[in-house]
């Protein structure tokens, strides 16, 4: 049995091969005019361990606080130009896998609104607007930010649209909500971040995310096999301890968190010798008959996790 979903994406990871290949240098690592090392980006410890390079770039651990972060990492103005650029490739994912992200959605949304029903919501990093759609049928006052221009162009059709930056946007403006679907993660300072957000959010505002879990169980088993490691776009990767302590540094309560994508197909390949991605899995409900979805998230060893914050 062929994994759907990733079968579905192989063109876009052709493209994102492709794409990277032109800020390698001959050996292979990202080129150094593109780059510039950091400290850790929670704790700013200056002591990490080499865990492994992908497609040019290279990931390391913590040694004080555990996070997960590329060093050398990308510069702000290279990282901007990139996005800018890219195609309409994450709009045409949503398109072509509708059903999996209404789900996703609809779970996102039904946790947001289990502490806050209506109101003005901004998404950062809103894409062609596909949440912001399902929030607008839900009677949410809708706003975006998206700096790719194609998809800013068609979230602009339904929703109001900002293309600049969440720090560049001077007005007085504040929101129930922010959301950032699978943007966190792409955020260098996640300290400088959620203090705009917190400047951004009404007084019981809240914040939602969804970012990669970097101890779900299928990173930990793949490590660099693992699509969460991109070696460019993903420059911090967090676990539910570390997205705490990120939370905490900036006066965040988290008050909801759960894991979602069990990837028991991928592992399940990758533990029979096949590709993890396009193998023929023939086991897509337990791993090894022990670990089902429902152990694994209460683990939260899923795939990517989704949070809920509150300003303190």
């Amino acid at each position: 049995m062929k994994n759907k979903i990733h079968e579905g994406r192989k063109f876009s990871y052709d493209i994102i091969e492709a794409t990277h290949k032109k800020y390698l240098n001959k050996k292979g690592f990202n080129k150094s005019k593109y780059l510039e090392k950091r400290n850790c980006p929670i704790c700013k410890n200056k002591k990490y361990r080499y865990l492994f390079k992908k497609r040019g770039g290279i990931y390391v651990c913590c040694k004080n606080c555990n996070m997960v972060y590329l060093n050398p990492v990308f510069k702000n103005k290279s990282l901007i130009l990139h996005y800018k650029n890219l195609c309409d490739l994450q709009s045409a994912i949503i398109k072509n896998e509708n059903r999996f992200y209404i789900k996703i959605y609809t779970k996102g949304l039904n946790a947001i609104e289990k502490y806050k029903k209506r109101g003005s919501l901004l998404d950062v990093g809103c894409s062609s607007g596909y949440f912001l759609d399902l929030a607008k049928k839900n009677k949410w006052n809708t706003f975006g930010i998206e700096l790719n221009k194609k998809e800013a162009k068609i979230s602009k059709k339904k929703h109001f649209v900002y293309e600049k930056e969440l720090h560049e946007i001077n007005n007085n403006k504040t929101y129930d909500v922010i959301c950032m679907w699978d943007v966190f993660e792409h955020i260098k300072n996640p300290h400088s971040v959620l203090q705009t957000i917190r400047k951004k959010l009404n007084k019981s505002g809240l914040f939602f995310i969804q970012i990669p879990n970097v101890k779900a169980l299928a990173p930990r088993i793949l490590q660099e096999k693992c699509n969460m490691f991109d070696g460019m776009e993903h420059v911090n990767l967090y676990d539910p301890n570390t997205i705490n302590l990120c939370a905490k540094k900036n006066k965040f309560k988290i008050i909801h968190m759960e894991s979602i994508i069990s990837e028991i197909p991928v592992i399940s390949n990758f533990l029979n010798y096949e590709n993890p991605y396009f193998g023929e899995t023939n086991s897509a409900k337990k791993i090894l008959n022990i670990i089902d979805e429902k152990k694994l998230h209460k683990n939260y060893l899923g795939y990517k996790l989704q949070i809920v914050l509150q300003k303190n």
